[in-house]
């Protein structure tokens, strides 16, 4: 008797949302304070409801993939690692804005 191996090649993947749902990495919020001498106790710092788009399901159309989102506090996100980032899937009824820079 033989035995079959089987080899698997090891590819990225790529992760496409379902339905109305968009996948989210989330906005570091110790980003704001690099660089200034502002210290903030990290019991004292508010969670930040921001993040960016990485991947949208096919029934989104009110944002698009790169976009700087925010979105509810209520939003019940499902976290997942994938290539070893963190990233949140959440609905998109609870994204409340796209976040644009204004030149002033």
């Amino acid at each position: 008797m033989t035995k079959c191996k089987i080899k698997f090649k090891i590819m990225k993947t790529k992760v496409i949302p379902v339905g109305k749902r968009v996948l989210i990495k989330k906005k570091d919020a110790d980003a704001y304070f690099q660089g200034t001498s502002i210290m903030i106790p990290e019991a004292q710092r508010q969670e930040e409801l921001k993040g960016y788009v990485i991947a949208i399901g096919k029934e989104v159309d009110e944002v698009k993939v790169g976009d700087c989102i925010q979105y509810a506090d209520y939003a019940l996100p499902t976290k997942m690692k994938h290539q070893g980032e963190d990233h949140l899937l959440i609905a998109a009824g609870d994204i409340f804005a796209v976040l644009e820079d204004i030149k002033v």
